[in-house]
């Protein structure tokens, strides 16, 4: 059986850092010495709802600080200023609270990697080598979004998406079936060891920026990406099984996506679900099927 944490609470930090003491065996286990990076969501470098939220990290950060005494890599290829997010959403007084470093993968280093375009041919887009490395122990701090093209977006689709160089982030768009088969390919190249998901306050609607505000107050953790979005569809309302790119990983085994076997500790799922409205076009969303 897979673990997923849940917490129900109106604090987000104090929600985060209870959702990862809840696995917190395994979390230690999996990390073992390996450097550990910790990757946001920074689809809009001005819009904070969009965005990962600076308590998100913090929550992480005071879990890690009880054992991990190394220095800890936020780092994030954002669509957009990378810094100017930084500066937007504050996340330069980590460095003066934690033993923190903050990194810009749009500068690089890259390693190409080959997607498909809509008409099954190859194209190149260039993923970072930091988040590409199985050295590393990658945390993805994601949060309840709906999305524009496939349906939501979870911590899997923060990994997929956020590694790719800002230029070459258009290309993985190829139609909404191929998209979905693109992101799938890409998460499997970049699947973090821990997902961390911020259900504070998500978004509904014309998400994933311009979306309005859902409080839910929950947040999600697991070792297993793929068991956390599953958990976090249940809570907004979502067919797990129209969300393509989700599918597709569980077509490849990535992780597990069968209720029956994953095992929610902390607070009753059912206590915690708040049906989102999703984004105007669903309904085209969903004919990658």
């Amino acid at each position: 059986m897979k673990r997923v944490s849940l917490i129900k609470g109106d604090n987000r930090r104090n929600n985060i850092r209870k959702s990862l003491e809840l696995i917190s065996d395994e979390i230690k286990e999996k990390i073992d010495n390996r450097p550990v990076i910790i990757k946001p969501n920074l689809v809009s470098t001005t819009v904070s709802l969009a965005a990962t939220h600076i308590d998100q990290i913090r929550g992480i950060l005071d879990f890690l600080s009880e054992f991990y005494k190394e220095t800890v890599i936020i780092a994030e290829a954002a669509a957009g200023n990378t810094l100017e997010g930084y500066r937007n959403f504050d996340y330069f007084e980590l460095l003066n609270e934690y033993n923190a470093e903050l990194l810009d993968l749009n500068r690089g280093p890259f390693e190409e990697i080959t997607i498909r375009d809509k008409n099954n041919r190859p194209v190149s887009v260039r993923v970072s080598s930091l988040l590409l490395d199985r050295q590393n122990f990658i945390i993805s701090a994601a949060k309840l979004k709906t999305h524009d093209t496939v349906v939501v977006t979870l911590s899997i689709k923060n990994m997929a998406m956020g590694a790719i160089y800002v230029h070459d982030k258009m290309k993985v768009h190829q139609g909404i079936k191929q998209i979905n088969i693109n992101i799938a390919e890409l998460a499997e190249l970049v699947w973090p060891d821990l997902v961390v998901i911020d259900g504070l306050e998500g978004m509904e609607g014309d998400g994933p920026t311009f979306g309005s505000p859902l409080f839910v107050g929950v947040a999600i953790s697991s070792t297993d990406p793929l068991a956390a979005d599953r958990i976090a569809c249940e809570i907004m309302g979502v067919d797990f099984n129209r969300v393509g790119y989700l599918y597709y990983c569980s077509q490849k085994g990535l992780g597990e996506a069968n209720l029956e076997n994953i095992t929610v500790i902390g607070t009753n799922m059912k206590e915690c679900i708040k049906p989102f409205k999703l984004h105007s076009t669903v309904d085209k969303q969903y004919k990658w099927m």
